[in-house]
């Protein structure tokens, strides 16, 4: 901000702010702070206690945006002319509150329009307490009054002649820090008396003095200013990488400032917009008659903003690169309101019905997401091969390990395969295959006598291996043992199905099959996924508990029996991957028999929507 080689310091960001040589995007939460927190500020520079760095970009007229301490409302629009504007990204709290203190700009608090802030603080430079930060008092705060300990004082029933009366040059105020015309000073005191003229000189020496101490101490301490150099194209990566202590800037925040505009007398705002996107029903083009008609203050949010920017860019102009968000502009928004929708819930529905994956959980599957995006945003409508294909790309990107580096550079070039007119879907799926990282061939053999198991555990629930194997399961329409539920996180309660053991750990078997494991390569063999089933609270705690699978099992299968419903039982076993055979050997509590025979199924699967286009 500074032209000169200079240390940039707090005297230089106040000025910067209070001639209005520096602006707050859009995004930019407004001035919050309380009192106490200014004064720790103050306290902390004093100090010389680190109050962290500021950072500021010099774009052009890009953003929306607003001076140091204005009304919210009070927004610049931007007109994209050629002219350099510094942005102020990080900082604006600690920036706004020093204006406050040492200037008389006018600072607006919160999202108020009318009332101004105003506030006087002074250092009480004969403070001698145990808490320095007593030392600065605001001239509304009450003081004891040594004359009258029944009526506490305030600085501000006092003018500065007043204070000077009474206690001499006690109290500073630090807006004479920063600026203060000594000349006042000169008709507080009788010029033509000689002792009266020694008693001014001597209160601006002391006085001067003190401010000196203020501006060494405070005013004069060194900012690091970070300047991101470069056009915002070039600085999109650095702005999703900021991390500070007070916020965390996202790609979507300067899209909010970018896009921000005014029509007539109403704004387009992109946090509005993507309301209206996730709104669940019909959506009009127009959206302004939106905001009008449509109930948005109602509508829970299916992904967050930032992943709504990225499927944007992916719906309406098929690309993938995170610099690509930045050449959206409101105009394309606006012209496209209801295809960005219709498309975005054509894409959520896909990923329900082909993949059991419930609206709450679509954050986990972004990467799969913006590919899929854009293939329905490609194609009008998917024919059956397609449907296939895609299918498969899902299950191998996502069981398979396809990803492990730069994603969006991978999902580009999936994309330009999937349009690629010279290659068949077959063709097309074979070189999605032989990209795969993993490989689960090594179970195809496995047995009692050769122990092979998947490498996920319930006790490592965050794995990418673990979770995509629980998503085979609810997609295969998982149902739990006993009354037949099916996995959905909508339901609430004893009736939500979660992940628990088939053979309990705390059954005289699991136990044991815990101790026979120490120190085996599956050591942790009972949290291993073969062992792990959708089943509701209640049937777990009330109809499972500790007991052995020889005894829950026949259990069930008794009741189902005496209900004529044998065949239904078996269906609901098979949901979860378990056969007849292998109920067998839950009624045997045959343990490493079931394991095997259920990683073999599991990995059957797997092999099997990894290739369906050949089945």
């Amino acid at each position: 901000m500074s032209n000169t080689n200079k240390d940039f310091n707090v005297k230089d960001l106040i000025d910067v702010a209070f001639k209005e040589q520096v602006w707050l995007p859009e995004f930019q939460r407004p001035f919050v702070w309380d009192k106490n927190q200014v004064r720790l500020l103050i306290d902390s520079l004093q100090r010389n206690y680190t109050i962290s760095s500021i950072l500021i970009w010099k774009g052009g007229d890009e953003l929306a945006r607003r001076a140091v301490g204005a009304k919210v409302k009070d927004i610049k629009i931007p007109e994209d002319k050629p002219e350099d504007v510094t942005y102020l990204l990080d900082g604006q709290q600690r920036t706004t509150a020093l204006t406050l203190i040492f200037t008389g700009k006018e600072i607006y608090r919160g999202n108020n329009t009318r009332k101004k802030e105003k506030l006087n603080l002074y250092w009480d430079s004969e403070y001698d307490g145990e808490d320095p930060e007593l030392r600065w008092v605001y001239d509304d705060e009450k003081l004891e009054n040594p004359e009258d300990s029944q009526n506490p004082i305030m600085l501000k029933e006092f003018s500065e002649k007043e204070l000077y009366l009474k206690y001499g040059h006690r109290f500073v105020k630090l807006k004479h820090a920063y600026y203060f015309d000594s000349k006042v000073v000169e008709k507080w005191f009788d010029t033509n008396d000689k002792d009266e003229q020694i008693k001014m000189w001597s209160f601006k020496y002391e006085y001067d003095r003190k401010l000196d101490v203020l501006k060494q101490e405070i005013l004069f301490r060194k900012i690091y200013e970070i300047e991101q150099k470069g056009s915002l194209e070039q600085v999109l990566e650095v702005f999703e990488r900021i991390n500070t202590r007070n916020t965390k800037l996202s790609i979507f925040d300067i899209m909010v400032a970018k896009t921000y505009r005014k029509f007539d007398e109403s704004f387009f705002d992109l946090r509005t917009y993507y309301t209206m996107i996730n709104y669940e029903g019909y959506l009009s083009n127009n959206f302004f008659d939106n905001i009008e008609n449509l109930e948005l203050d109602k509508v829970k949010p299916i992904v967050d903003n930032k992943d709504m920017l990225q499927l944007t860019t992916i719906i309406l102009k098929q690309q993938f690169l995170g610099t690509a968000v930045l050449k959206l502009n409101t105009d394309l928004l606006m012209a496209n309101t209801k295809l960005l929708h219709d498309k975005f819930h054509v894409l959520v529905q896909f990923m329900a019905n082909n993949f059991s994956i419930e609206p709450t959980e679509l954050g986990r599957y972004n990467p799969l997401m913006k590919f899929l995006a854009g293939a329905i945003s490609y194609f009008k409508t998917l024919n059956v091969q397609q449907n296939e294909f895609l299918k498969s790309w899902f299950w191998n990107t996502l069981l398979k390990n396809r990803y492990p580096g730069a994603q969006s550079e991978r999902i580009a070039k999936d994309f330009l395969l999937l349009i690629d007119s010279k290659t068949n879907f077959t063709q097309k799926l074979e070189k999605i295959i032989n990209e795969n990282t993993r490989s689960f061939n090594y179970l195809a053999n496995s047995s009692t006598d050769n122990f092979q198991l998947f490498d996920a555990y319930y006790s490592n629930k965050s794995q990418q291996i673990y979770r995509a194997i629980i998503l085979l399961l609810k997609s295969n329409h998982a149902k739990d043992f006993y009354n037949g539920f099916k996995p959905s996180r909508s339901i609430s309660g004893k009736n939500k199905l979660e992940e628990h053991h088939i053979f309990p750990k705390k059954s005289i078997l699991g136990k044991k099959i815990i101790k026979q494991f120490e120190n085996h390569k599956y050591e942790d063999i009972i949290n291993n996924i073969a062992n792990i089933a959708l089943l509701t609270k209640e049937t777990n705690n009330s109809k499972i508990g500790s007991k052995l699978p020889s005894e829950y099992i026949n259990e069930f299968e008794v009741e189902y029996k005496k209900a004529g419903k044998i065949d239904e039982f078996i269906a609901i076993m098979k949901s979860q991957f378990i056969n007849e055979n292998m109920i067998q050997l839950l009624k045997n509590d045959d343990f490493e028999g079931f394991m095997t025979e259920r990683t073999k199924m599991l990995y059957n699967q797997i092999e099997k929507l990894c290739n369906s286009l050949n089945h």
